[in-house]
């Protein structure tokens, strides 16, 4: 029994000594000792190489200024089967409309005369009334109203100041300042 209280006393100092185990079966020309092995583990023949980015995702752009949005007309939502209640963001008070988002949550923009499908984050009245944020098709915008109460406008419909901030997927940037978040039906 007192030898192995000694035995096993030498073990635990040797597995808590400083120096790395060495591998029995290392060779001394290769100087090679596996991290961790108590032996029977040869050093691999092929280099180490360094991690690589993720494949697939595109390179990082610096920021740049994105192009103005396009207004959106009445015409454009029928097309689109967007009309109903819902909000639209304008740049001026009585300027056209250059983001709209229904109260199911889907939204229409205009950019470089392209239109873009987008979808709500949160979708529902009282969340498209708040704000939020808006997608689709490599184009997001965040949509940062006022907590003021509303000014009434066109029957039913309130508005808030808002600001605008458009991103695109290339890195483009654009922000509309002192604009109008206009909800109703």
């Amino acid at each position: 029994m007192k030898w192995f209280v000694i035995l096993a006393a030498t073990a635990s100092l040797a597995a808590c000594s400083a120096e790395p185990p060495v591998a029995t079966n290392a060779t001394a020309d290769s100087g090679a000792v596996p991290a961790g092995s108590i032996g029977g583990v040869e050093p691999s023949p092929l280099p180490v190489v360094a991690a690589r980015a993720p494949s697939g995702l595109p390179p990082e752009t610096p920021p740049h200024v994105a192009p103005p949005l396009d207004p959106i007309d009445r015409a454009d939502l029928q097309d689109r089967d967007l009309l109903g209640s819902g909000c639209a963001f304008r740049a001026a008070p009585g300027g056209p409309m250059l983001l709209v988002v229904r109260d199911e949550g889907d939204g229409l923009a205009s950019l470089n005369r392209r239109r873009y499908s987008l979808a709500a984050a949160t979708p529902g009245r009282d969340a498209i009334a708040v704000g939020g944020i808006v997608a689709g098709n490599g184009v997001s915008f965040t949509i940062r109203r006022a907590s003021d109460d509303p000014v009434a406008v066109r029957g039913s419909s309130q508005a808030w100041a808002a600001t605008l901030d458009m991103r695109t997927a290339d890195g483009g940037e654009r922000v509309y300042r002192d604009g109008r978040w206009e909800c109703g039906s």
